[in-house]
């Protein structure tokens, strides 16, 4: 059952429409100001269009009806001179207060339109059912509903008032009252569809408001996000550097105190076994060969020793270079695992800030590694170039490749994290020829 309230909350609700803010009730205005910048001049380039390409048919319909005939080229030609005038001359002015004007234009000529219907027929003619078309005008008018109806009553009561005021026909005649109410049945369709119109017009530019204002909110909370991410990742990227930088002096260090302590007492002790050895010479065998098995260990142990060194720090990244520590790493791979291993540097001399030089050996160092695990390859190239501005280290395998485009193992985002902390990147790809092709280019100075 509905009840009188629900009533007058539809009302209301149809005639104001939806409740919005303040703000974009405002907004919403000037929005319909620019419509109807828009809309009126088309409407009136329109009706020009109608005037002239319809002109021609009031010689056939019109022929033996020679006042209409007049009257309709009357009507057709006020409306041409009329809206190429506001078009040209008065573009200005319709541009500054479209709504007033135009309604005004729509007016004035549909009172024009009435009292030509009214000089040419009464009320059993045609003609005063002309003034039903202009309520239908404002149909697109961008203004409330109190506006639209007092509006369009006044296009539809003022047309047929002028055709009235113009006809000799009796205001008792029995066709008046079925003409009236024509009118007042266009006059309200063209209010209610208009209304209905705005109202969807409104609440689409609400929602758009409203959803402009959450995008905006997004956007704000993304910016705030994206720049804690960016604080964070520069103060990882920060830490990750100290990290590398400490974790390369305490290889140093750890390579120092087993060279200076560990590897020294291991050759002190070979030479007093070697002289234990001669001393001892000649008389228990067996003494003999336990001496020599145990001077082989300290020899087996020793050798340990420097490979670990090696490994930790070598020596010759410090004292020669990267491009001898990089030949020096790539002979060493190749004793121990059998691989065909080339390395050349362009130029072969060329000094790297300490680093840097660091940090693509050990890049190195990871891709050859990942080389001996995963990729079943025969043989490596190992490239290094450098110039003035930035120096570019590749590792390239004729393996059997990989399936993940860009390098997404440990190793890989290791690699990509070190390159990232001094500037430079990283791209892993695949050959045409096969195998795996990892590319580093950093920077060179600061």
């Amino acid at each position: 059952m509905i009840r009188r309230g629900d009533i007058a909350r539809y009302a209301r609700l149809f005639v104001h429409g939806s409740p919005v803010d303040p703000d974009v009730e405002q907004a919403f205005a000037a929005h319909c100001d620019a419509l109807m910048r828009r809309f009126v001049p088309w409407m009136l380039g329109f009706f020009v269009v109608v005037a002239v390409g319809w002109w021609p048919t009031d010689l056939l319909i019109y022929a033996d009806d020679p006042d209409a005939k007049r009257w309709m080229a009357r009507v057709r030609g006020m409306i041409v001179i009329h809206h190429l005038g506001w078009l040209t001359l008065g573009r200005a002015a319709l541009r500054r207060h479209p709504v007033g004007w135009g309604v005004a234009i729509a007016i004035g000529e549909s009172w024009f339109a009435g009292w030509a219907a009214g000089h040419v027929g009464g009320f059993d003619s045609p003609w005063p059912y002309y003034s039903y078309i202009w309520p239908l005008v404002l149909v697109g008018l961008a203004r409330p509903l109190a506006t639209r109806l007092a509006l369009i009553m006044a296009l539809g009561l003022g047309a047929l008032g002028c055709a009235v005021a113009a006809s000799d026909t009796p205001l008792d005649h029995p066709d008046l009252a079925l003409t009236v109410s024509y009118l007042v049945f266009c006059c309200a369709f063209a209010t209610l569809v208009g209304h209905g119109m705005w109202l969807l017009v409104r609440e689409n530019f609400a929602q758009r408001c409203l959803i402009d204002a959450q995008r905006a909110r997004l956007d704000g909370f993304r910016a705030v996000l994206e720049e804690r991410v960016a604080a964070q990742t520069r103060d990882l990227q920060v830490l990750s550097r100290r990290l590398e930088t400490l974790r390369e002096e305490e290889r140093g260090w750890m390579a120092g105190e087993m060279h200076d302590t560990l590897g020294q007492e291991l050759t002190g002790a070979r030479y007093a076994l070697d002289l234990v050895r001669t001393r001892l010479s000649g008389g228990d065998t067996r003494l003999d060969a336990a001496v020599v098995d145990v001077h082989g260990r300290l020899g087996l142990a020793q050798d340990s020793v420097n490979a670990i060194l090696a490994r930790l720090r070598p020596r010759v990244l410090d004292e020669l270079g990267l491009a001898a520590a990089l030949a020096w790493l790539a002979r060493d791979t190749a004793e121990r695992s059998g691989l065909a291993v080339e390395c050349t540097a362009r130029p072969p001399d060329a000094r790297l800030p300490a680093p840097l030089e660091t940090a693509l050996y050990r890049v190195a160092q990871e891709a050859l590694s990942n080389v001996l695990r995963h990729a079943e390859a025969e043989r490596v190239w190992v490239e290094l170039g450098v110039d003035e501005a930035q120096c570019t280290l590749t590792v390239r395998d004729d393996g059997v490749g990989f399936d993940a485009p860009g390098g997404s193992g440990v190793g890989c985002i290791g690699i990509r994290e070190r390159m990232a902390a001094l500037g430079g990147r990283a791209d892993w790809s695949t050959p045409a020829g096969g195998g795996t092709l990892l590319r580093v280019d950093a920077p060179v100075g600061p």
